[in-house]
C-alpha cells in the first residue's frame, strides 16, 4: 500500500510537469493492480487522451460502461477529443435516456457533465431528472446557476420567478442574482412580462409585486415602483415601513416628485402612525434639497424655514423633530444670515430630555459650524473636542477630529492642522481619510517652498470665505494670491477651489472651465482624480452633456485606478453607456 501510495505520487509528479509518458506507465500498473477499480481510473484515463491514446482509452471506458451506464459521459467526451461531435452527442442522449427516477443518480450524472464543463447536458439532465421525478420544482437552484453561468437569461428568468413565488425567503437572493445575470433593459422587460402575468394568474402573491417593484426600481420608473409598493402596504395593512424605505432612496436619487407622492401617502395614514411624523419631515428635506441647489432665492428659503416651524409648532421641539430642528438652524445660520436664532435653536436642542447621543453628537457638530461662521473658533473648538473624546474611534469622532484640524487650517496653524490631520490618514472613513490626506499634502508642498506660509494663509481664509458663502470675497481673495505670490505653488489649488465656489452659486460653465484647466495643466494634483469626478457629475447632472459625462468617468477610471471616486464613477459611467441600470 505504501509502495502505491508513493507511485501514484510520482506519477501525479509527471503529470503535473506534462510528462504524461511517464505518468501513464505508472498509472496503467496501479489501475491494472486493482483490476479496473475507480481509485486510479479517472487519473490513467486523461493521461491516455492526453497522449491521445484513443483507442485504448475507449477500450477501457466500454469495459466500465458494461458495469455502469454513467460513464457513458466520459466516452462521450473521449469522442468530442475525437473530433466525433454526433457521436459524442449521442452518447450523452444514451446517457440521459437510461438516468433512472432516482434523484441522487440525477444529480451524479448532471455533476459528471459539469466536471468536463459540458453545461448543456447538465441542464439537459436536470430538466430529464424533473421529468422523470413528475416534479417541476426539482433542481431549481442547480439549475438557476448554470443559467447564470451560459447567459441563459429567459430560461434563469423564469426560474427565479417560479422559486420566489413560493419561497419569501429567497427574494434578495432573485434580486442579487437577477442584477449580476441582466445586462440591458431588453432583459428587465422580460422579467416584467413574466411578472405581469403571474400577477394576473395569482393577484395574492405579496412576492410577485415585491418584486416587480424593485423591477421598477432598477429601470428608475419610480411612479411604477410606488404604485406597487403602496398596493403591497394596502394589501399587508402595514405601517408604511417599504415605501418609506423608498421614499429616502427616491430623495438619495433626486426623484423629489415621486419621493413627495410616497411621503404623502404615508401622511394619510393616522397621525399616530410610526412614520408620519418622519414623512412631513421627509417632505421638508425634499423642498430643502431642491431650493438650495438651484439659484438662491430668500423668499423660497423663507418659505421653507415657515414650513419647519408650522411642524415644530404642531409637534413640538422634542426628540423625535430634532433633524427639523437642525434643518432650520442650518437655514438660518447659511441661507438667512440669522445665526443667533441658529445657535438658540441648536441649544435648546441641546437640552432636550432622551435625545440620543448620537444625535446630541450630531448637534454639538452642527452647532461648532456655525460657531466657525460666526467668528467664535474657542467655542467651536471645545466642542469638535468633546465630540472627538466622547465617539474616539467613531466616524463620529474623526470627523469632529477632522473639522477641528481644518479650523486649525482656517486660523493658520499649520503645523498642528497637519499633526492632527495624519493621525486621520487611518481613519475608518475612507472619505474622512481622503480628505485628511488632501489637506495634509496641501500643507505639506506649500509650506515647503514657502515656509512663511503668507500664500497658503490667503488659501485659508478663501476657504472659510467659501465655508460662509461669501463667494463674491472668496473669488477676489483667490485671485489676488496669484498676483501677490507669482511663485506659490497653489495654482491647482486655487483653480479646485474657485471650481468649487462657482459650482455652489450654480455659475456651472465657470466652474466647468476651471474643473477642466485644472485636469489639462495638473495631472499630477492631489485635486486631479477630484476635479474629473465633480466635472462629469456637473455635465451629467446640471448641464445635460452625457457625451462628456461618459468621458470624463472613463477616463477618471483608467487614470486613476486608486481614487476614491472609482467605484461610483463607474457605476454612473455604465449606468450612461446603458449597460448596467
Amino acid at each position: 500500500m505504501a509502495q502505491s501510495e508513493n507511485d501514484a505520487e510520482l506519477a501525479k509528479h509527471f503529470y503535473t510537469n506534462g510528462e504524461y509518458g511517464k505518468s501513464l506507465a505508472i498509472y496503467q500498473k496501479l489501475y491494472n493492480s486493482l483490476n479496473g477499480n475507480d481509485l486510479y481510473f479517472s487519473e490513467y484515463y486523461t493521461t491516455l487522451l492526453k497522449l491521445k491514446k484513443y483507442d485504448e482509452a475507449e477500450k477501457i471506458i466500454n469495459k466500465k460502461i458494461k458495469n455502469n451506464f454513467k460513464y457513458g459521459v466520459d466516452l462521450g467526451q473521449l469522442y468530442l477529443e475525437k473530433g466525433e461531435t454526433d457521436k459524442a452527442n449521442k452518447t450523452f442522449e444514451n446517457v440521459i435516456s437510461k438516468t433512472p427516477a432516482v434523484e441522487f443518480t440525477i444529480t451524479d450524472i448532471a455533476n459528471s457533465f459539469y466536471g468536463i464543463a459540458n453545461f448543456e447536458f447538465a441542464i439537459k439532465t436536470f430538466l430529464n431528472g424533473r421529468r422523470l421525478l413528475k416534479d417541476d420544482n426539482a433542481f431549481t437552484y442547480e439549475l438557476i446557476n448554470l443559467y447564470r453561468y451560459k447567459k441563459l437569461k429567459e430560461p434563469l428568468t423564469y426560474e427565479v420567478v417560479n422559486l420566489v413565488e413560493n419561497e419569501a425567503s429567497f427574494l434578495a437572493n432573485a434580486k442579487n442574482t437577477i442584477s449580476r445575470a441582466y445586462e440591458s433593459t431588453e432583459d428587465y422587460e422580460t422579467l416584467k412580462s413574466i411578472l405581469f402575468k403571474k400577477i394576473q394568474k395569482n393577484p395574492q402573491n405579496i412576492n410577485f409585486i415585491n418584486l416587480l417593484a424593485w423591477v421598477f426600481l432598477q429601470q428608475k420608473q419610480y411612479d411604477l415602483a410606488l404604485v406597487q409598493l403602496i398596493a403591497l402596504d394596502r394589501r399587508l395593512n402595514d405601517t408604511g415601513g417599504s415605501v418609506y424605505n423608498f421614499a429616502t432612496i427616491l430623495v438619495e436619487n433626486k426623484a423629489f416628485e415621486t419621493a413627495e407622492k410616497a411621503f404623502n401617502y404615508l401622511l394619510n395614514k393616522p397621525k399616530n402612525s410610526p412614520y408620519y411624523i418622519a414623512s412631513r419631515i421627509g417632505i421638508l428635506k425634499c423642498k430643502n434639497i431642491q431650493i438650495i441647489n438651484t439659484p438662491l432665492n430668500n423668499e423660497n428659503i423663507k418659505s421653507l424655514g415657515s414650513d419647519y416651524e408650522k411642524l415644530l409648532d404642531e409637534y413640538g421641539k422634542n426628540n423625535q423633530t430634532i433633524f427639523a430642528l437642525r434643518d432650520l438652524a442650518n437655514l438660518e445660520a447659511f441661507y438667512l444670515d440669522n445665526e443667533e436664532r441658529a445657535i438658540e435653536l441648536l441649544e435648546l436642542s441641546l437640552n432636550l430630555p432622551n435625545v440620543k447621543l448620537s444625535d446630541l453628537a450630531e448637534i454639538k457638530l452642527d452647532l461648532a459650524h456655525i460657531y466657525t461662521l460666526n467668528n467664535q473658533p474657542w467655542d467651536a473648538a471645545l466642542l469638535y473636542g468633546q465630540v472627538e473624546k466622547s465617539f474616539e474611534g467613531d466616524v463620529l469622532g474623526q470627523e469632529a477630529k477632522f473639522k477641528n484640524a481644518k479650523l486649525s487650517f482656517y486660523n493658520g496653524d499649520f503645523n498642528w492642522a497637519k499633526a492632527q490631520l495624519d493621525v486621520l490618514k487611518a481613519s475608518t472613513s475612507q472619505l474622512i481619510a481622503n480628505d485628511a490626506l488632501d489637506l495634509s499634502l496641501l500643507i505639506q508642498d506649500n509650506l515647503n517652498s514657502d515656509s512663511s506660509g503668507q500664500a497658503l494663509k490667503m488659501y485659508a481664509k478663501a476657504d472659510l470665505l467659501l465655508f460662509k458663502n461669501q463667494y463674491d470675497i472668496a473669488l477676489l481673495t483667490l485671485d489676488s494670491i496669484g498676483k501677490l505670490y507669482p511663485q506659490t505653488d497653489l495654482a491647482d489649488d486655487i483653480l479646485m477651489l474657485k471650481a468649487q465656489t462657482y459650482n455652489k452659486q450654480k455659475q456651472y460653465e465657470l466652474a466647468k472651465e476651471n474643473f477642466l484647466n485644472l485636469i489639462a495643466n495638473y495631472s499630477y494634483s492631489i485635486w486631479a482624480d477630484d476635479a474629473l469626478f465633480n466635472l462629469a457629475v456637473l455635465e451629467e447632472e446640471f448641464l445635460n452633456d452625457s457625451t462628456n459625462a461618459k468621458i470624463h468617468f472613463e477616463k477618471l477610471i483608467n487614470d486613476y485606478p486608486g481614487s476614491l471616486y472609482v467605484i461610483e464613477a463607474r457605476k454612473r459611467f455604465r449606468n450612461l453607456r446603458g449597460d448596467v441600470l
